[in-house]
């Protein structure tokens, strides 16, 4: 696979190569997705917000500097678009209830600790899912995609020190929420 980095071929989509496009959708279209999904909660409004964000990146690309890194750039892109889509879903539907991606289940037996690490992970997901969707989108930036605090802020159009307070913040709540059913795998105050 050709490793060429994301502002050289951002810089190539802008000159209207379709190929650089259609390289940085697939480069990128996991974590837009990700961070749609950790902002609007649901599914179908993720997909919307990930493709829309797609087509304003291609339609602001002749205004994208080379220079900076684009990721960031990208992911502020995603961010603003998946807060719009939030807001014309609740002016479109307020009664509508989501209901998610569907799970397939695997019908073959599964060693119990498979299933206590599925249903560990099941409670940490719904922990993050509770979360307001500000928290939400830094915690998994930050843990799931592992962008640094500058890039975040960038990628949030906040200051560093809201990112670390949210990132704090994020974690206590989802410490909160684990701790009474036992289900804290490292004790708080441990920085591993």
């Amino acid at each position: 696979m050709d490793e060429q980095r994301d502002e050289a071929i951002a810089k190539r989509a802008a000159a209207g190569d379709m190929s650089a496009v259609e390289d940085l959708v697939e480069r990128h279209r996991l974590a837009v997705y990700r961070l749609a999904r950790s902002i609007t909660g649901n599914h179908h409004d993720a997909d919307d917000a990930a493709q829309e964000t797609f087509l304003r990146m291609y339609r602001a690309l002749d205004s994208y500097d080379p220079a900076r890194p684009f990721r960031p750039w990208l992911k502020r892109i995603a961010y603003n678009t998946s807060l719009n889509t939030v807001r014309a879903s609740r002016n479109r539907s307020r009664g509508l209830v989501d209901e998610g991606i569907p799970e397939l289940t695997d019908m073959s037996p599964q060693q119990p600790e498979r299933m206590e690490a599925k249903q560990s992970a099941q409670r940490v997901e719904h922990a993050v899912q509770t979360l307001p969707s500000e928290l939400r989108a830094t915690l998994l930036l930050r843990a799931v995609d592992g962008m640094s605090y500058k890039d975040i802020a960038t990628t949030m159009g906040v200051k560093v020190g809201t990112v670390m307070s949210r990132l704090s913040r994020a974690r206590e709540k989802v410490l909160d929420i684990l701790e009474p059913a036992g289900n804290v795998p490292v004790q708080r105050g441990d920085k591993r």
